[in-house]
């Protein structure tokens, strides 16, 4: 088992004038995330074939779209006039109404799966708690021993990526929605922070970890073990936040100069 996975080619994402947050990557390699324009003013996108396409939603202060499924649906954040976050859904061509889970909190959507079930999670003065979105009703299945969770992407099967938060630090784990259970907890050695944010249709996870020295870096699943992932051009941290059935995997970089990059990378699995 290798200790680190090299990239094979990687693009770097960059919209002029604008600071660049990539979030999401489906099997097409259509790639979601947000930008804020050089007067600050947020905006979704979604990339693809050299090109950006910049989302809107009407009537509110702030956009964040997640993640995307083959079917070109998407699932995002948005802020609305009175500062309530809410999730919302497109599809084709149609930003669905806010979805919240209660009044009073705040609730992200941060992943869809081709048979349009969402994931993600509702912030309180309680702590956060990931929630399943399908037919029209919330689901929260409850973690033991978890002070909070973060459901963040979700595939076919039914699996989900989520995080959770105890008095030890932040691990990860795999919610199997047809089980409804957890699988056991998982951890990258040496790490008090492991963050999946991404599963794909085989399983394979994606996500970050919190280094001793402060540094955050990339890594995935691979032969049942986490491997960190090299991204080219980065000494100043990583994340991983999407990845694909093609060994493609998304997310951010900091360079040499403390700029923030996105990028698309083929990895060398």
């Amino acid at each position: 088992m290798p200790a680190s996975v090299n990239v094979l080619t990687i693009k770097v994402l960059d919209i002029p004038n604008a600071a660049i947050t990539v979030n999401g990557i489906n099997d097409r390699g259509q790639v979601v995330g947000k930008f804020s324009d050089p007067n600050g003013i947020p905006h979704g996108f979604v990339y693809e074939t050299d090109s950006f396409v910049q989302v809107d939603y009407p009537n509110t202060t702030n956009i964040n779209i997640y993640k995307i499924n083959n079917l070109g649906q998407f699932v995002g954040s948005v802020t609305d006039a009175n500062g309530v976050v809410c999730g919302f859904f497109y599809d084709r061509g149609t930003l669905s109404p806010p979805l919240s889970l209660m009044a009073g909190g705040r609730t992200y959507a941060y992943g869809i799966n081709n048979r349009g079930e969402i994931v993600g999670t509702f912030y309180s003065g309680a702590g956060s708690r990931g929630f399943i979105y399908k037919a029209g009703q919330f689901l929260t299945p409850s973690l033991p021993g978890a002070l909070q969770t973060s459901f963040q992407a979700i595939n076919d099967a039914g699996e989900v990526a989520v995080s959770s938060v105890d008095a030890k630090g932040t691990h990860g784990f795999v919610y199997l929605e047809s089980a409804g259970l957890f699988t056991t907890q998982f951890d990258f050695p040496g790490v008090a922070t492991t963050y999946p944010q991404a599963i794909n249709a085989a399983g394979q996870l994606g996500g970050e970890c919190a280094a001793p020295n402060g540094l955050v870096f990339p890594f995935i699943s691979l032969a049942g073990s986490l491997v960190s992932v090299t991204i080219p051009n980065a000494p100043n941290g990583a994340t991983i936040m999407g990845i694909n059935a093609r060994g493609q995997v998304c997310g951010n970089f900091v360079d040499a100069n403390q700029v923030i990059h996105g990028y698309i990378a083929a990895l060398a699995l």
